[in-house]
């Protein structure tokens, strides 16, 4: 049978390793409350997103007319419009994955009836077909009804993007549509155009539609059980080591005037 003599409490070494125990365990604790927030953030987005795809298609006039030219306001919602396909100025962004599928995408400006151009991105084809344009996918020529989700493009990659040699974009490797203004004669919209459906139909191949993104949640429940596990391991480990530094077993004789034995402490 064992006691604890609570005079090791009082001593510096264990005083700072509660100190320095606790500090640790509630810096866990707190990266762990970071997590949840994060993972209600997470959540709080997904559920606008997915209000978004759930509303009326609208034309993209009556959105832009709404909520303007502000990428974050018009991100997911569905739209359409007409405009007529430049595909002089169409272009590649090869090597692209999505889930099971890859290839190349194809991108190629719209023409608005006001002379602005957006990015449509018309889907995947397979990797090595020619062009631009894309040799057996070409849209169809004259006035078409396009029918998407709005897009703010890609963020740029760490990697700046090679300016065109000849000074003609073909291919890009992400859809930083800043860039792409830079590069194409015209008044380019901050935002692009996911292709789900048009008015004629390609005369040829049609490109695979690009996938909706999968809505998560992350890994951010994962992390915070992770955070808060290891507050539970530092205070249950300061707990155990000062226990055995206190301990004394009753059952071991002492002679008159001697100490009970302890523990030693690893």
């Amino acid at each position: 049978m064992s006691t604890f003599d609570r005079s090791v409490l009082k001593q510096p070494r264990w005083i700072l390793a509660i100190i320095v125990g606790a500090f640790v365990a509630l810096s866990f604790v707190r990266l762990g409350m970071w997590q949840l927030d994060r993972l209600d953030e997470r959540r709080a987005e997904n559920a606008v997103i997915e209000d978004r795809r759930a509303a009326v298609t609208r034309p993209i006039e009556g959105l832009i007319g709404q909520y303007g030219l502000s990428p974050i306001d018009l991100v997911d919602r569905a739209a359409t419009v007409d405009g007529t396909y430049r595909t002089d100025l169409e272009f590649f962004s090869i090597g692209r994955t999505y889930g099971d599928l890859s290839g190349t995408l194809v991108v190629t400006p719209l023409e608005l009836t006001d002379g602005q151009l957006l990015a449509v991105v018309r889907g995947i084809v397979p990797p090595g077909t020619e062009g631009p344009p894309a040799v057996g996918y070409e849209p169809p020529t004259g006035v078409v009804t396009v029918t998407g989700i709005v897009q703010d493009g890609e963020e740029p990659g760490r990697i700046a993007e090679p300016d065109p040699e000849d000074g003609v974009l073909r291919s890009i490797s992400r859809l930083d549509l800043a860039f792409i203004d830079r590069w194409i004669d015209g008044d380019v919209l901050p935002i692009s155009l996911t292709l789900v459906d048009q008015s004629p139909a390609n005369p040829e191949g049609t490109p695979i539609p690009v996938p909706a993104a999968e809505l998560t949640e992350g890994s951010h429940l994962g992390y915070a059980v992770q955070w808060f596990a290891f507050a539970i391991i530092v205070g249950v480990g300061v707990g155990y080591l000062i226990w055995r530094a206190g301990r004394i077993d009753s059952d071991v004789q002492v002679s008159s005037g001697s100490e009970p034995d302890r523990d030693p402490v690893a």
